[in-house]
């Protein structure tokens, strides 16, 4: 399904696959081009959505053609993204803070994606409805246009 988009957002729908990064990638940059967005807004933006979507991908146990919609819209608080994917659920909100290595050894490689939602988006939430898991993001923006 094609992306859609207008000077207030739009929605994606991506296939289960990690040839979709790259799609999603270009996606919301031309709705951050169409916003005119900070360039630190649209790379907390962009790091959030493909972090998430990437463990979807990888973890959701989701079928290939399984859908992933984005949705991405802007409002006076701030912009709003919505992940809904139908993989088995699985809250990253309830996830304990990352604690910070007191060393090189006490350091794991990657289980960095939820840590960096976190710390870049102003609020994550998790709903399970009807099958679906929805991550909605919020983040701050301020832009000609777009003010938080």
């Amino acid at each position: 399904m094609p992306a859609t988009h207008t000077t207030s957002g739009g929605r994606l729908v991506l296939r289960t696959s990690l040839g979709e990064i790259p799609r999603l990638a270009a996606w919301v940059d031309d709705v951050a081009r169409q916003t005119a967005l900070r360039a630190e807004t649209v790379f907390a933006i962009q790091l959030c959505l493909e972090e998430a979507i990437a463990n979807v991908i990888m973890y959701g146990d989701s079928p290939e053609d399984s859908p992933i919609s984005v949705e991405l819209g802007f409002g006076n608080d701030g912009a709003t993204a919505v992940i809904e994917d139908r993989g088995r659920p699985f809250d990253p909100t309830a996830l304990p803070p990352r604690i910070k290595p007191t060393s090189l050894d006490d350091s794991k490689i990657g289980e960095l994606g939820v840590h960096l939602i976190r710390n870049y988006s102003r609020t994550m939430r998790y709903q399970r409805v009807d099958g679906c898991n929805r991550l909605t993001l919020t983040f701050e923006t301020t832009s000609s246009g777009v003010q938080a």
